[in-house]
């Protein structure tokens, strides 16, 4: 049970730090509070994988590396290719089953398929080796106490059940998204949409729901939609 209750604290503490980072990350882009990800929940689950194979991936010796400078180098090259590796197959994933982009690196040089690139494949190698060298001797200290905690086991169960709430709710919101887009065979563009959504509220003077940009019915979600096609083709007509 300990190491259930620490697996969740680490998956939560970097599916939440992820998710500010991606936050601030886009006010910082578009000028605009972006709730980031498909989850409605301050949750990145893909940071949250992260955290966890960092510290499986920290935890390992390598001692058949002699030393200690090639063996760090190894550990950071191995935890560069892994998270790039996951970010490949979520992205993967979403575009071709629910054709749904969440990212696109197609204007980045060296870009496969718009899903990875050189340039954010350094980024993960950078920030794990920050997490290898300043966090992981932290972290395991941090869990081995957390994780014998009565209290946090208590909110790790409501924890996990607002995640998996909130993950029920959002495919639902996915799958409705793939069957639009396979009526107007189009994909849709996860973050433009919502960018899109948050220009129209402020076009129409109305208040964006940060939480619920997309809606919390199928007809507002159509909506949505409906708006996002038009404000392409308004776009694509201005750009003939």
């Amino acid at each position: 049970m300990e190491y259930l209750s620490g697996a969740v604290f680490l998956f939560a503490l970097g599916a939440s730090a992820g998710w500010l980072l991606e936050l601030v990350y886009r006010r910082i882009a578009h000028g605009k509070w972006i709730n980031p990800g498909f989850l409605v929940g301050p949750c990145l689950p893909l940071y949250g994988s992260g955290v966890l194979l960092l510290y499986l991936l920290c935890s390992l010796k390598l001692s058949f590396v002699g030393t200690v400078w090639l063996r760090e180098c190894l550990r950071v090259l191995i935890i560069t290719l892994t998270l790039t590796a996951i970010e490949y197959v979520t992205g993967v994933v979403f575009t071709k089953y629910y054709h749904v982009r969440l990212w696109d690196y197609s204007s980045r040089p060296g870009n496969i398929d718009g899903q990875i690139c050189p340039l954010f494949s350094l980024i993960w190698g950078v920030l794990g080796a920050a997490y290898a060298f300043f966090l992981h001797g932290r972290l395991v200290t941090a869990c081995a106490v957390v994780a014998k905690s009565p209290v946090w086991l208590f909110l790790s169960g409501i924890y996990v059940g607002i995640f998996l709430v909130d993950c029920v709710y959002s495919l639902g919101v996915v799958r409705n998204i793939k069957r639009f887009a396979e009526e107007q065979k189009l994909q849709i563009r996860y973050e433009h949409l919502k960018l899109s959504i948050a220009e129209r509220a402020k076009k129409l003077r109305v208040r964006q729901n940060f939480v619920f940009p997309l809606g919390s019915s199928a007809e507002k979600l159509r909506a949505s939609l409906e708006g996002y096609i038009n404000t392409i083709r308004e776009k694509a007509a201005k750009n003939k």
